[in-house]
């Protein structure tokens, strides 16, 4: 049985339970760029602005009593509270006993309960015991319901997912799974919690084939009017249910609340994932594209939800919204992680990927090709280099940033570094003139070092590899690669040293890349060297 304790890879979510605040909550409440309204509350106490106290209180504000919230921390912009009420019931327990402490227990005892209060009206569907009143957004109860049971039958009935847990002290009627449909205030989707009046500690999820060991029954809270979120009120609706639920399966495995918990790009980026497998076209996780592609898989500790690109990039080839597709191996990888006692979130990523024949190492660097273009498949653009939905991306978010260029001469260079544990860089090239050498020299201590050369000539991507991965003080040369017929040139470069199942910290790995007249032959090659893929 795994042991119940609160792990620091959720310290990292950036939910003020730390120390230091993440970057991304590293910003003056002033500041021009939009924030959630966690966002704002971790700004300002990042900034000196409020102590950890009054923080906690606000974020129950946030996620129970809006109105209360100051104005300052008011922001309409669209955040998940699953993991901000998770880390606000672990800290209250901690908390010096105050009025602030006994206001945040009174919101959040209520976050959950089962009293009718203002939502007096209960429907039964086949899976879902729901408690609502008013809907908004010009949506009704039908389409809640009709949202409910289509993420059930997708996620449990057809993916094959361990339905979630009943708490059998006090279970829903009919055994369902608990759902309220409330007032929620400052862009809250909905939250999923796993206390509440029937909600709370199995233990053992009867619907999977092992011991879990500390899987939670939960509740959902979902939002009454989805009418001031992007798309549609029924788009932002269907990706709430999908992404939510997802949170569901994840307590019913015994994954969120144990020494195995991954990090909370897994956890939030897996359930933003989810909504399109579920609701393809939704489309509300297109909204917080693009993730910061030169932080590690091992240890991002960035805003975990615009990580679901890199799960889909690792995922599409083996078919989007399908039965034993690529969800398989995000349900292979939960149901590593939920028979381990230790979080080894790289190792069981990869474990699920060889299910599938490929490597972590090999699908994040097809995957690093495939999202710097971004390219519709279709055509002369196939799977691993290509997104189903991949203009659509660009349209919204714009194209992904490069890290470098050499455009003025064939004996330039860039010099750049990429974290361990999957990190990436890409560095346009020039794409016309007389062919050349490309040589890329690993200059740090360590680090494993990868780079292709994809000449996309607007038909098709040519993805030409460098013969070898470099590791400290190595470098590997293609030589006279010819840009003619490309539209664009772009060197793409992955780290895939791995230096631990969930790395505490990832080191930025020192690179030059260098080009050199094609008449001019180096070596291929030069020790040390790491054994090419």
């Amino acid at each position: 049985m795994k042991t119940r304790f609160l792990t620091m890879s959720f310290l990292l979510s950036g939910f003020l339970f730390m120390v230091a605040a993440p970057a991304w909550a590293q910003t003056p409440v002033s500041a021009d760029k939009k924030l959630s309204t966690p966002q704002l509350i971790e700004a300002a106490l990042a900034n000196g602005e409020i102590d950890q106290e009054t923080a906690y209180l606000y974020l129950s504000y946030a996620l129970g009593d809006y109105d209360s919230l100051p104005v300052q921390y008011h922001s309409n912009v669209p955040w998940d509270g699953t993991f901000t009420l998770a880390r606000l019931q672990k800290a209250v327990k901690t908390m010096k006993v105050s009025p602030k402490r006994t206001k945040v227990i009174e919101i959040l005892s209520g976050s959950c309960s089962n009293s009718s209060g203002s939502l007096s009206t209960i429907l039964n569907t086949t899976h879902f015991h729901i408690q609502y009143s008013t809907i908004g957004g010009g949506l009704t109860i039908g389409h809640y319901q009709t949202s409910l049971e289509t993420t059930w039958t997708k996620e449990i009935d057809q993916f094959g997912w361990a339905a979630p847990p009943v708490l059998s002290s006090n279970p829903p009627p009919g055994n369902r799974y608990h759902v309220r449909i409330a007032g929620l205030g400052g862009g809250l989707y909905g939250f999923v919690s796993s206390f509440g009046t029937h909600a709370g500690f199995v233990g053992n999820n009867p619907n999977t084939a092992w011991n879990d060991g500390d899987a939670y029954a939960s509740c959902m809270v979902l939002n009454r009017d989805y009418s001031g979120f992007p798309g549609s009120s029924q788009q932002a609706l269907d990706a709430t249910t999908a992404h939510e639920f997802n949170h569901s399966i994840q307590y019913g495995y015994g994954v969120l609340d144990g020494s195995n918990a991954p990090d909370t790009a897994f956890i939030e980026g897996g359930a933003t994932w989810m909504e399109d497998e579920v609701f393809d076209s939704a489309n509300d996780n297109y909204n917080y594209l693009w993730p910061d592609f030169g932080i590690g898989m091992g240890e991002y500790f960035e805003y975990p939800y615009p990580y679901w690109i890199t799960f889909r990039g690792l995922t599409e080839r083996y078919g989007a919204g399908v039965a034993g597709g690529g969800e398989q191996v995000m349900q292979d990888f939960w149901e590593e992680i939920s028979q381990n006692s230790a979080s080894e979130m790289l190792d069981a990523l990869n474990s699920a990927l060889i299910n599938k024949g490929t490597t972590l190492a090999d699908a994040y660097h097809a995957y690093a090709v495939a999202v710097k273009f971004n390219k519709q498949c279709g055509g002369g653009y196939s799977y691993p280099y290509c997104f189903e939905e991949g203009s659509n991306y660009v349209a919204l978010a714009g194209t992904t940033p490069l890290n470098g260029s050499i455009l003025n001469s064939v004996s330039g260079s860039s010099n750049g570094s990429i974290e361990d544990n999957y990190a990436l860089n890409w560095i346009v090239l020039i794409n016309s003139g007389s062919p050349y050498n490309i040589t890329l020299q690993n200059t740090s201590a360590s680090g494993q070092l990868r780079g292709s050369v994809v000449c996309d000539t607007g038909s098709t991507l040519n993805v030409i590899p460098l013969p070898a991965v470099v590791g400290s003080g190595g470098s590997t040369t293609l030589n006279n690669f010819n840009p003619a017929g490309c539209a664009s040139v772009v060197a793409v470069i992955t780290n895939q040293a791995q230096t631990g199942g969930n790395p505490s910290f990832s080191f930025a790995r020192s690179y030059t890349l260098t080009l050199s007249g094609g008449d001019f032959v180096p070596l291929d090659t030069y020790l040390p060297l790491v054994a090419a893929n």
